[in-house]
């Protein structure tokens, strides 16, 4: 479980900061039950590859069922005791506050380790990370405001309506921002639970590093337990163990699906964002310059692979050419490579996997009609890079309209009136997101109402906060992560009856 002996021959070729270097020398890339970075039971690892040049550069512990028993215990002897869950709610703000400052200490270290093994460019990296403190210092306010209620009540007794945690959270999270860990379990510790973190298996170092700093941070052992492997085996495990009590998941629908089959004996609480197809409505009164900067910087943003990116482009007739001209124009330049170069502007795809998948969407599109007016092809030898690539010519029902690919494929749809583009955009199985371009605050109205979609964004695109609740509806999952709203997941009402008379 350590940087493969190439990997490590030539890392005085890569721009890495000395506490990454520092890490990967270290090779500590296991499990962490119970405070502990430790093996897997039955010994297995997985690879880890560059996305930029495809090649190993590492191996970390590959969980089974076993491991996912021993940090669900762990998890749940953390809860039963008590020793985070009864802590003094000024005492849990503290901590979580140290956890946010160890955080911003470490933004070098999660910054590089997002490059390396999730091919994120510097600038996105240094957003999720400094996003990830953000959300830590927001929900570190939270366990002095969990107040409880005094209901009306008969005349013969005191009601008090109190708001306990969970129990065991298990939080399954994405490859596209591994940095963004903390805003996943924050809310959980926040509340008074243990967690236990699954992360993606093509990019677990970072979950590590923010394991060891709850630690560090006084956030005691066996409150948060972390497993790496595939979901297929850990995941499942997860979802399916008698003492794990709710699950946050981030992923694909499919995925969701059969989560929440499995969930369904042990009646798991659920929390799902599952993705989307988000459109982006450009009105003919449009401030074009902004919304072409603002479209195509969502659409190649991490190479596409966020999950509001906003690549189904709905364009009034009017203007429809000469924004497209627009977005051809400012694409045309961009500078694709390893995250690790200054100047880079999009990176790699994932994985070969996700590679592959990109260009059979890319010949779907070709096979249905669509016109390439940007890009369509591989770029380069090397790693998994893919140009950013526009159809135009593109009708709701082609699949590239319809599935969600998850990659730099932008589909331009052409509309003429305000009711065929709110049918247009949600003529679709997905709700997570939409966009709005008009300098019509009537319009802008109407549109935000009419769009069924969890969240909407009117001149402006991808803005996110930790107060602000965000997840999608419809095919795109349930429930929402940040805000407030988070906290109905992560807690129980409990009522107290007392009679007085």
């Amino acid at each position: 479980m350590r940087a493969t002996r190439a990997f490590l021959k030539t890392m005085d070729e890569w721009p890495l900061s000395q506490a990454a270097t520092n890490f990967l020398v270290g090779g500590e890339f296991g499990h962490v039950i119970e405070g502990e970075v430790v093996a897997s039971a039955s010994g297995e690892t997985m690879a880890l590859y560059d996305p930029a040049t495809g090649q190993e550069f590492a191996r970390c512990a590959a969980g089974g069922a076993e491991d996912v028993d021993r940090a669900v215990r762990s998890a749940r002897q953390a809860f039963e005791d008590g020793r985070w869950r009864n802590l003094d709610a000024q005492e849990k703000e503290r901590r979580l506050r140290r956890l946010s400052v160890l955080l911003g200490q470490s933004r070098d270290l999660l910054s590089d380790l997002d490059v390396l093994d999730g091919g994120v460019v510097q600038a996105y990296s240094a957003f999720i990370v400094q996003f990830g403190i953000d959300t830590v210092d927001y929900y570190a306010g939270w366990p002095t405001k969990l107040h409880g209620s005094m209901p009306a009540a008969p005349h013969d007794v005191v009601v008090q309506q109190v708001r306990e945690p969970v129990g065991v959270c298990a939080v399954i999270s994405p490859w596209n921002g591994p940095s963004a860990a903390p805003c996943g379990i924050v809310p959980a510790l926040a509340c008074g639970n243990s967690v236990v973190l699954k992360p993606a298996e093509q990019t677990p170092l970072t979950a590590i590093v923010v394991a060891k700093l709850c630690l560090e941070a006084g956030i005691p052992p066996g409150v948060v337990n972390v497993v790496h492997g595939v979901g297929e085996i850990v995941g499942a495990a997860l979802v399916a163990h008698p003492q794990v009590d709710a699950i946050s998941f981030t992923g694909s629908g499919d995925t969701g699906r059969r989560i929440q089959a499995a969930a369904a004996p042990t009646l798991k609480r659920l929390s799902m964002e599952l993705g989307g197809k988000s459109p982006q409505i450009v009105f003919d009164d449009a401030d074009l310059e902004a919304a072409a900067a603002t479209i195509t910087g969502a659409a190649w943003g991490h190479s596409g692979q966020v999950c509001t990116a906003g690549t189904r482009v709905l364009i009034q007739r009017g203007i429809h050419d000469e924004l497209v001209a627009a977005m051809v124009e400012k694409s045309r330049s961009i500078k694709i490579g390893s995250g690790f170069r200054p100047d880079t502007q999009m990176g790699p795809l994932i994985s070969q996997e996700q590679l592959d998948r990109v260009s059979r969407y890319v010949g779907l599109g070709r096979a249905e009609g669509a016109h390439v007016a940007l890009g369509g092809a591989r770029q380069g030898d090397a790693g998994y890079f893919h140009q950013p690539t526009i159809f135009t010519g593109v009708d709701n029902r082609m699949t590239i309209a319809r599935e969600e690919i998850f990659g730099p494929v932008m589909s331009v749809i052409p509309f003429d009136t305000e009711e065929e583009a709110i049918a247009i955009a949600n003529d679709t199985e997905f709700g997570l997101a939409a966009g709005v371009w008009t300098r019509d605050l009537s319009r802008a109205h109407r549109a935000s109402q009419a769009l069924r979609v969890g969240t909407v964004w009117v001149n402006t695109y991808q803005r996110v906060n930790p107060s602000i609740p965000y997840g999608g509806v419809k095919q795109s999952g349930y429930g929402r992560s940040l805000g407030a709203a988070s906290i109905d997941h992560y807690t129980e009402l409990k009522s107290v009856w007392l009679k007085i008379r």
